[in-house]
């Protein structure tokens, strides 16, 4: 079973539209703050470019203004130049059983300066493997 890295955050005003309801597009920016605090935890770096080729995000109950969100981030697959990072979308309140709100994924391929795709460095691929 994957190690998962677990992230919070509040739905600002700014991401919701006028019924008080975050944006659909709002939930790819909570994948990407889930998958840079587990990088930042991990002690991983962006030294190279990782740019992502793919993503997917499946909606079960619309996050709300000022709702608890916690993201779920962990490694869904990893390949020779590429990677997979899943994530789940909590909303959470006291005393009551966290509410899965979406989940999804980003796949990211490792780039040279050149950008074409390069194995992914050795280092960060131990990493990964260490978390998978």
């Amino acid at each position: 079973m994957p190690r998962i890295f677990e992230t919070r955050t509040r739905v600002r005003f700014a991401e919701t539209d006028e019924s008080g309801i975050a944006y659909y597009g709002s939930h790819f920016v909570y994948f990407e703050l889930g998958r840079v605090e587990m990088f930042r935890e991990l002690g991983l770096s962006y030294d190279f470019r990782i740019p992502i080729i793919e993503t997917r995000c499946r909606y079960h109950a619309p996050a709300r203004f000022d709702d608890v969100l916690s993201i779920h981030t962990f490694v869904g697959e990893l390949r020779t130049k590429a990677f997979r990072l899943d994530a789940r979308v909590y909303r959470v309140r006291d005393g009551q059983e966290p509410e899965l709100l979406c989940e999804g994924w980003t796949a990211m391929v490792t780039t040279g300066e050149d950008r074409r795709p390069i194995p992914i460095p050795a280092a960060f691929r131990a990493t990964l493997e260490a978390i998978a």
